[in-house]
């Protein structure tokens, strides 16, 4: 007995350290596949202005090609992610990505930085990032999985407080071509190494269950329980139905979960990413310089850091649904106090508010995808949830941007982004979880 009682508890100790160990490198891989493109894009405007020529509009244009390859391909990549390797696919995306910053180090004329971003790029920040990190942390973790996700996407928030910075330093000792280089060097001889060296699939491939306490396998193969934390089966066991449990894309189309979970997120994507591409305006128009502008960007980032692991925790402590409730309403109050904010200060309390509620969307998110859908699922649910969510979620930015140069203010399309945080918060009301994940009895 007391022999099995040491088999059980390594068997824990394995499991959580491998999994944890496998959050920090999904988080690594977050900050790569969002920071060295979105965060750092800003860096790169006067360079490839100077360059190319052109105008701010035409230089942006390759981000939201981005964007819209990214949400076209991710219901493949969501299908890939649940039926094969991760590790394969994260390592190919790293591949990718490098390979993309060093061809875009090369490029002669704007539309060849434009394509490249994409395509390769998009494609293999895609695979390196996102939707595969969540799915990763997805697989090994239920009980635990608000957190785990909340520390996985820390990535995000934390290339937003650096990357900005970082790019501009390097651009300006060393140019944007070789900068470019040095982003392709980092995911190449750092990145890639990592995820080939650490990322497991699923616990189930190393012998151990999600969470690292539901049980151990012996060395026949076999199930053995230890204290049980969700329900089980009549053996003591916790049950994934891999083969069995498939959500073909007609039935998930068909599930309102899927359409109320998509719109709600939709809404806040749409209003979050106006206000992160134009606060930085905003300010100025108050008579902020661009410097201490740039600060208030960084409060957000650095309050969706806390963001991040406060709502993990509530995710996993409580209803998924009033934790997305609080973060809509933090970002709502957050615009609100945007709206009358007149100098720097009052600015910066009103990104704080904003960055804690924007902190905890996306690991509240993937737990919604979770609770409703499964963890065998999850990969195809958020890949299918991508392109959907598009049409809603692209209009933001350029309503703001439409909105001031009609009314010389941004004050109503603030306003209209306060009531879709509203409107999100009444759609997820409508949201019906199971009383066990699917897949888990």
């Amino acid at each position: 007995m007391r022999s099995l009682d040491s088999r059980w508890a390594h068997a824990k100790l394995a499991s959580v350290f491998t999994g944890w160990r496998i959050v920090l490198v999904t988080s690594l891989t977050h900050f790569v596949s969002v920071g060295f493109i979105f965060y750092a894009y800003g860096a790169f405007f006067k360079a490839l202005e100077a360059d190319f020529g052109g105008s701010r509009l035409g230089v942006s244009i390759g981000l939201t090609v981005m964007q819209l390859v990214t949400g076209i391909f991710a219901p493949f990549l969501g299908r890939a992610l649940d039926r094969g390797s991760i590790r394969n696919i994260m390592a190919l995306g790293a591949v990718l990505m490098g390979a993309g910053f060093l061809l875009i180090s090369q490029v002669s004329e704007l539309w060849h930085f434009h394509f490249i971003l994409g395509t390769i790029l998009a494609v293999g920040a895609a695979m390196l990032g996102g939707l595969s990190g969540s799915t990763l942390v997805a697989n090994w973790f239920i009980r635990r999985r608000g957190i785990a996700l909340g520390i996985a996407t820390m990535g995000i928030s934390a290339s937003g407080l650096v990357m900005a910075p970082v790019a501009t330093q390097l651009i300006a000792s060393y140019g944007w071509r070789l900068t470019f280089v040095l982003f392709a060097g980092v995911t190449l001889v750092v990145v890639l190494p990592i995820v080939w060296l650490t990322i497991v699939d699923r616990p189930e491939d190393l012998g151990l269950e999600p969470d690292g306490s539901e049980g151990v396998r012996d060395c026949a193969g076999s199930l053995e329980p230890l204290e049980p934390t969700l329900p089980l089966a009549p053996g003591g066991q916790i049950i994934d139905h891999a083969a069995s449990f498939n959500w073909s894309a007609r039935h998930t189309f068909r599930d309102a979960n899927f359409w109320i979970i998509s719109i709600a997120v939709a809404l806040n994507f749409c209003a979050m990413g106006a206000i992160l591409t134009h606060i930085i305006p905003h300010a100025t128009d108050l008579g902020i310089s661009s410097e201490a502008a740039a600060y208030v960007l960084s409060c957000m980032a650095g309050m969706g850091v806390i963001g991040k692991l406060l709502f993990g925790w509530l995710t996993d402590h409580g209803d998924k649904r009033v934790g997305f409730w609080l973060a809509s309403g933090l970002q709502a109050l957050g615009v609100g106090l945007v709206l009358k904010a007149s100098g720097y200060s009052s600015l910066l309390v009103a990104s704080a508010f904003f960055g804690l509620g924007m902190g905890g969307l996306i690991p509240l998110w993937g737990a919604l995808i979770g609770a409703a859908f499964g963890r065998f699922a999850f990969g195809r649910v958020m890949g299918l949830m991508s392109p959907c969510m598009l049409p809603i979620q692209m209009l933001g930015v350029p309503f703001a941007g439409y909105v001031f140069d009609r009314w010389g203010s941004y004050d109503l399309a603030f306003e209209t982004f306060i009531a879709l945080y509203l409107i999100a918060i009444g759609v997820l009301g409508f949201l019906r979880l199971p009383a066990a994940e699917p897949g888990v009895v």
